[in-house]
């Protein structure tokens, strides 16, 4: 099931991408709340009055143009405005360059129990920083048992149970130049309708465990150019024994693309079967070359037919 996403005040705060200073309330406070909306939206006619299509739980960006527009009101005008906007009580409220808000505002604010910052970027640069942010910190997430794989540029989602050799198959693919994102858990991120982005908590990042050795450190094996933080899933391989492949409705001719659903994402899926002596890092490296032509649009079980029924068209004519 996919995890929770959340991120708190505090955490945008003391993102230095954004570079935010905090107007109001205290670090602590930030710490308790929590976003779970990635989009921002411009204060706008929010600040006149209309706050109809105000959306509270997204951060609210205030700009030049809504501090020019409170400037042209005489002063309880802009205090009736901003309280208007203010007791609608958005979840943050940002003022970008060059605009810092007033300590009316401020006042109104801590009433409404609003928090307020400030960054030294203009709304437009602004918003493409922390969209970006925003949307990789709340992407919907899920944490897998299988091992994350770069193989000729393929993120390759390897799956099954333990023991049928996913570790051992690894291993054996970062030996012929390949790359090791993930080992036993992989922790998986959908930052877009079709993207799914696989990495490693920091903990177990480089390391590999192969039974009768113990943990590897594979950077420290192999070179850096044998790991990688992170990397988009591409297809999954299940590997399956083959004691246990009746099971399972694997491929015989190809001419098909099999799915995996992972988020809601489909991914290309194959599943193999697993006996002793099984060169599997070839077959991982067959599999990436498949799916890079499929990719292209070039099925071999196609290619086949199409031989076969030029070769009767031709017995045909005789």
């Amino acid at each position: 099931m996919p995890g929770p996403a959340f991120y708190t005040l505090y955490e945008l705060l003391k993102n230095t991408q954004l570079d935010l200073s905090l107007e109001n309330m205290s670090e602590e406070e930030m710490k308790k709340i929590e976003l779970s909306e990635s989009k921002v939206q411009v204060v706008g006619l929010s600040i006149a009055g209309f706050v109809a299509h105000l959306y509270k739980n997204r951060i609210q960006l205030f700009g030049k143009s809504e501090m020019d527009y409170l400037r042209t009101l005489p002063m309880d005008e802009q205090l009736r405005m901003s309280e208007t906007f203010l007791k609608e009580k958005p979840i943050l409220v940002i003022f970008t360059y060059p605009e810092k808000p007033a300590d009316y505002f401020k006042d109104i604010a801590r009433k409404y129990n609003v928090p307020l910052m400030s960054t030294t970027m203009i709304s437009s640069v602004f918003t493409d920083y922390v969209r970006d942010i925003l949307n990789t910190a709340l992407a919907p997430t899920v944490s897998l048992h299988a091992q994350l794989i770069d193989v000729l540029s393929v993120g390759m989602l390897i799956m099954g149970e333990s023991g049928v050799g996913k570790s051992e198959t690894s291993l054996d693919l970062v030996m012929r130049g390949h790359k090791l994102i993930a080992d036993d858990f992989v922790e998986i991120k959908r930052l877009s309708p079709n993207r799914l982005i696989g990495s490693c908590n920091e903990i177990g990042r480089n390391f590999i465990e192969i039974r009768g050795i113990g943990l590897v450190d594979l950077q420290q094996m192999f070179g850096i150019t044998s790991v990688d933080s992170e990397k988009e899933i591409d297809c999954v391989v299940r590997l399956v024994s083959w004691d246990e492949i009746h099971k399972f409705d694997y491929e015989r001719v190809g001419d098909k693309i099999n799915y995996y659903e992972i988020l809601g994402v489909k991914k290309a899926y194959y599943i193999i079967p697993v006996r002793n002596g099984s060169n599997l890092s070839s077959l991982m490296e067959a599999i990436a070359r498949d799916y890079l032509l499929k990719k292209m649009g070039f099925f071999a079980a196609q290619e086949m037919e199409k031989r076969l029924d030029n070769k009767l068209k031709g017995l045909k004519g005789n």
